[in-house]
């Protein structure tokens, strides 16, 4: 190195330490010039934290630091947000000169609306020239933590309406705030007006006083500040409590399930207990009123029906009760199933009458699409309609408007209607004219449509509407051609269908019977005919009659008692009818169905039809009989869809005049045996059926009702003895016969059978007289069960089984089967033929049972048959 060099390094070493020297001293005066506060007080004493709620309002009221100086120099504090322990510009400070008296000096308040939530330390100094120098970093002080909570807007718990008296008629509606707030609206409102309001008032809960109980859905509109200034509005449903309790035992105390009960203590936030009183029941629940409320709400939608007792906490006998009821309320809809141009209509039912009941359509997304207000008849029910509705699943809900008892119905499927369509089942219905059209109408995507039948041309229109309601797609309407101008002849085939039409509907030239001819028919589900077809109308006709006779005491009533009794063969058709048996006269005519639909028997007889019984042998010098048929005497049974009708009578029953027509008021006689009658029905020309006297005409005689049995009642001591007569009686007569032993028949004995009146006329029952002995006597009779025809009787005899025949019949057949067997005779030789008449009774009867099977024998076949079977399954 050289001595420059050397020189150089010396003096930079020496510039270096004196820097050192230099900066040392000039710190070291400083610090004794001004000393740090002692401490700091945030106006909750020094050195304790603070904690509060980040706000508008947020703020320390109070900040003092502790001078250790009686110097005047400035005191600062501040809040050290970033923490980095220096006041920097933007965070929350105060300040003030020193007084100098070394104790707790004021510096004013913090302002800490903008500090977030979070922990921070607060800082103090002084400063020796008297002004407030941001980045200050000498003579700190350092506090305890000051933590700022996140904002908490306040709120509306709980909003209930509940009454103030046992009979409802007014009510309180509390309104419980989460803090204590400063009011600036408090509004109670139904949706359309307000009901009450409040603009002020600090407070923590506010209770509104209502002139009535307002079962309709309310809810509160607010806007409230708490204290650091957070401010909050909004609206808040009100629950409603039909029923309360009180802590002074005051209470309107039956409940319906499902409602609620207000249970109203004197103070809030005090404890509740609910203890159910059956034994059975072990609820037991142990609630509050809540924060800032004096009402707890006790819910008996998922309670039993039982009495329920309240203690309010530490209040001394301060218990209530309510007793939890059933509403029965109930919702059915009358289909589950339906389109979007069909209503949603159903029914709704409690367990009381006269209450208030909202009916609402929900759809899948819990939105109300529909609702209608009923009120429940003096047998709890009252009926819905809620319209039509789009397409989706829906479900009814139901509310009783003071309980709020709701329930709801199962789901609905509403689908989307097709495009509707009628049609005729037949294009050309054909009918006589006075009997009943049946018009089939088919419909597709509707359940409703418009017929039209006629037109102007043919001097006769009706317009009707069909209605479907069992939903089958049909609807048969029935139209009377007897009486065309009247609503009344258009009807349905099924009653659960309808049909609509008034006199206003209907434009006709005629008073009743229409023309034959042909009438136009149209059919539209819109304003358009989807369908046409024709109603063709035959001129009418009367065709014929038939006698049919039964036996006494056969009763029918309807077509199909006929129908079964000739099937049955208890009536047959003849001209010949004993005394007291039944006659059925059968009219075979078309055009009549509309009139006998329309009107009685005796009201048709002698305007439109006659129908006439006259004698045919009165003889010399006598007028003639004629019989009273009319509906006391006879039963008049219409079967117009087969042109048929019958008019059934008993001879017993009716009664004659001797006059041209009967006559209730001249001298009567009955009907006896040997009368032979004509029956004549006529349909008038003076009526409106017929252009001139169209008649059907049958004949019948009355024969004495008689029984007879043969003279020869004798019988063979075996099994299956026949017994058989005659008898004049009706065919299918119901006979008793008995065969009693006579004589010294001993022992005695008595057999008894039924026999029926056969189509010919007779009868006859088998008896076993295998029990009896050659010469036994008895006597047969015979009678009716019904009737009046008298006993018949016959005398008989047992006597021996003939055999004569099987001995004859057995040779023959023993030479035509025996010529098999004449060789093998031959073969034995322990046997000759000794007695060759009784070997041919013996063997043909054998062969007779074996010869099924030419050259086997059963039993061989059957061997035969299973050893066949065997084969061909070891075969397989």
């Amino acid at each position: 190195m050289t001595r420059n060099k050397q020189i150089r390094a010396v003096l930079l070493a020496a510039l270096m330490v004196f820097s050192v020297f230099a900066g040392s001293i000039a710190f070291t005066g400083s610090a004794a010039a001004a000393p740090a506060p002692d401490s700091i007080n945030l106006g909750s004493g020094a050195g304790t934290a603070v904690s509060l709620e980040a706000g508008p309002s947020a703020s320390i009221s109070t900040v003092s630091v502790d001078d250790n100086t009686t110097s005047t120099d400035t005191l600062i504090a501040w809040v050290d947000v970033d923490g980095d322990g220096i006041l920097d510009e933007g965070e929350p400070n105060a300040s003030a000169t020193s007084t100098g008296a070394n104790a707790g000096q004021s510096l004013g308040s913090f302002d800490l609306s903008s500090v977030d939530a979070g922990t921070y330390d607060v800082a103090a100094a002084e400063d020796t020239d008297n002004s407030v120098d941001y980045d200050e970093t000498a003579n700190t002080t350092v506090a305890d933590q000051l933590t700022v909570t996140a904002a908490e807007n306040p709120s509306v718990l709980s909003a209930i309406q509940y009454p103030t008296g046992v009979d409802a008629s007014t009510a309180n509606l509390e309104v419980a705030f989460s803090e204590s707030v400063t009011i600036t609206k408090l509004n109670v409102t139904d949706g359309d007006s307000s009901l009450a309001e409040v603009t002020s008032g600090t407070k923590s809960s506010h209770t509104f006083s209502l002139s009535e109980i307002n079962t309709s859905d309310l809810e509160v509109e607010y806007e409230i500040t708490d204290d650091a200034g957070n401010t909050m509005t909004g609206t808040k449903d009100v629950t409603f409590a039909p029923v309360f309790v009180g802590d002074s035992g005051t209470a309107n105390n039956t409940a319906y399930k499902g409602s609620n009960v207000a249970v109203v203590a004197s103070s809030a936030n005090t404890d509740v207990e609910v203890t159910a009183s059956d034994e059975d029941n072990d609820y037991v629940f142990a609630g509050s009123t809540g924060k800032n409320s004096k009402v707890f709400v006790f819910n008996t939608e998922d309670r039993a029906l039982d009495t329920y007792e309240f203690d309010f906490g530490t209040v001394d006998a301060a218990e209530g009760s309510v007793d939890v009821r059933d509403l029965g309320l109930d919702v059915s809809v009358d289909d589950l199933n339906i389109t979007d141009e069909d209503d949603l209509e159903g029914t709704v039912t409690a367990n009381a009458n006269g209450r208030t009941v909202d009916v609402v359509a929900v759809d899948s997304d819990d939105d109300e699409v529909a609702s209608q207000t009923v009120e429940l008849d003096g047998q709890g029910e009252a009926a819905f309609n809620l319209g039509s509705l789009d397409s989706g699943n829906y479900t009814v809900e139901v509310t009783d408007s003071f309980s709020g008892v709701t329930v709801v119905s199962d789901s609905v499927s509403v689908s989307k209607a097709k495009d509707s369509s009628s049609d005729f089942g037949s294009n050309v219905v054909t009918e006589q004219v006075g009997d009943i059209a049946e018009i089939t109408v088919t419909l597709e995507g509707t359940d409703e449509a418009d017929v039209m039948i006629g037109g102007d041309d043919v001097g006769y229109t009706a317009n009707v509407s069909v209605t479907d309601g069992n939903d089958d797609g049909e609807v048969v309407l029935l139209f009377n051609t007897y009486d065309a101008g009247n609503p009344a002849s258009f009807d349905v085939d099924d009653s659960d269908d309808s049909v609509s039409v008034t006199s206003d509907n209907i434009t006709t030239g005629v008073s009743g019977l229409l023309d034959a001819g042909d009438y136009g028919l149209e059919v539209a589900t819109g304003d358009d005919a989807d369908n046409v077809g024709t109603l063709v109308l035959e001129e009418r006709s009367t065709d014929s009659q038939a006698v049919w006779t039964a036996p006494t005491g056969t009763e029918v009533t309807e077509a199909s008692d006929v129908y079964d009794a000739i099937e049955d063969g208890n009536l047959t058709q003849t001209d010949s009818v004993a005394n007291g048996d039944v006659v059925v006269h059968q009219v075979v005519a078309t055009g009549l169905e509309g009139a006998f639909d329309a009107e009685s028997f005796d009201d048709l007889t002698g305007t439109q039809f006659d129908v006439t019984v006259e004698q045919t042998n009165p003889g010399p010098n006598r007028d003639a009989k004629v019989l009273g048929i009319n509906s006391s005497s006879a039963t008049v049974i219409a079967d117009g869809e087969n042109d048929t009708y019958f008019i059934v009578y008993d001879l017993d029953d009716v009664s004659a005049s001797r006059t041209d027509s009967y006559s209730t008021g001249a001298d009567q006689f009955a009907v006896e045996d040997d009368d032979a009658f004509n029956a004549t029905f006529t349909v008038l020309e003076d009526g409106d059926l017929a252009d001139e006297d169209e008649n059907a005409s049958a004949e019948f005689e009355v024969v004495a009702p008689e029984l007879s049995l043969g003279d020869d009642a004798n019988v063979s001591a075996a099994a299956e003895q026949t017994l058989s007569g005659s008898a004049s009686v009706a065919p299918g007569t119901a006979l008793t016969v008995r065969v009693k032993s006579t004589g010294d028949t001993q022992p005695r004995f008595l057999k008894t059978a039924t026999a029926y009146v056969q189509a010919d006329g007779s009868f006859s029952s088998a008896f076993d007289f295998s029990e009896q002995k050659e010469g036994d006597e008895f006597e047969v009779t015979v009678s009716v069960d019904s009737g009046d025809a008298e006993d018949a009787s016959a005398e008989g005899v047992v006597g021996l089984v003939e055999e004569t025949e099987t001995a004859t019949e057995t040779p023959e057949e023993t030479e035509e089967t025996a010529t098999p067997t004449e060789e093998p005779t031959e073969e034995p030789t322990e046997e000759p033929t000794e007695e060759p008449t009784e070997e041919p009774t013996e063997e043909p009867a054998e062969e007779t049972t074996e010869s099924s099977t030419p050259g086997f024998g059963v039993v061989v076949s059957l061997v035969a048959l299973v050893a066949a079977a065997l084969l061909a399954v070891r075969r397989d």
